[in-house]
């Protein structure tokens, strides 16, 4: 017997016998995988402007994916089920040369999805990573990355932290820098991660928080392996309201003062 390609042309197996059991389940699969998408919050909340951008490439990718997987699934299990060898059958099946045709097809669809990820990709990185011209300009913070710990430094403020604070609605971007191995800042609201690397430093982590995140905390981890505490490598990213952040700034301020006192 042959593969699900060896469709013969004799009037016992006529093409269409194979259309309506290949439609069905390819509808089955691609029915559970699309069911399977859409029940479950697999990404964690688009805290940031960016990370729009960034969820609109990766469900590009998602619904590619299931596309590919449900052709590929229905085929392997039509089959399975159509064309399985009995166990006495120990005949090669019937040999086949290609389809000049299907191979057209199979290499040209891939090149265009992958061109057009590709595309997207860049697009959507040009964009995350421009500098925004709104009245005040973006805010800098200098980010130092050390086995295990986070220090953030504010240049305008004159003050180091071991967490991150940052306003809503004003482009933060942060230059990174490490002490000692490689480290990955990774905040997954964001959706924005960037590699700290020794003696260079890295200034194309750049987010805008939205508005409804002001009184909320994200957690900040170090996404690329660094030692042997690289799993408790971890601090807050707290999101305030432009004014209570003037607040916070004078606070952090005088704390300063008074430690240098």
């Amino acid at each position: 017997r042959g593969s699900v390609l060896d469709v013969s042309e004799t009037p016992s197996s006529p093409r269409s016998n194979h259309v309506l059991p290949l439609a069905i389940i390819g509808l089955v699969v691609g029915g559970i995988c699309v069911l399977v998408s859409q029940a479950f919050d697999w990404l964690p909340e688009a805290a940031s402007l960016e990370s729009n951008r960034v969820d609109a490439l990766i469900w590009w990718c998602i619904w590619v994916s299931i596309g590919v997987f449900t052709v590929v699934i229905t085929f392997l299990l039509y089959s399975i089920w159509k064309f399985r060898a009995p166990h006495d059958e120990e005949l090669d099946g019937v040999p086949l040369h290609g389809h000049t045709g299907l191979e057209i097809i199979w290499t040209v669809i891939p090149t265009v999805i992958i061109g057009v990820t590709a595309v997207w990709s860049a697009l959507v990185v040009v964009r995350n990573e421009e500098v925004s011209a709104a009245p005040g300009g973006p805010m800098y913070v200098d980010v130092v990355a050390r086995q295990f710990v986070w220090d953030f430094t504010y240049p305008e403020l004159g003050v180091t932290t071991g967490d991150l604070h940052v306003p809503t609605d004003r482009q933060v971007i942060l230059r990174l820098q490490a002490k000692d191995v490689i480290h990955s800042f990774f905040v997954y609201e964001t959706r924005i991660k960037g590699d700290a690397v020794p003696g260079i430093v890295n200034d194309r982590v750049r987010f805008t928080m939205k508005t409804g995140t002001a009184g909320k905390s994200y957690p900040v981890v170090c996404a690329e392996l660094c030692g042997a505490g690289h799993s408790v490598m971890r601090t807050r990213m707290y999101v305030h309201a432009p004014g209570d952040f003037d607040a916070w700034t004078a606070t952090a301020k005088r704390e300063a003062a008074a430690a240098k006192g």
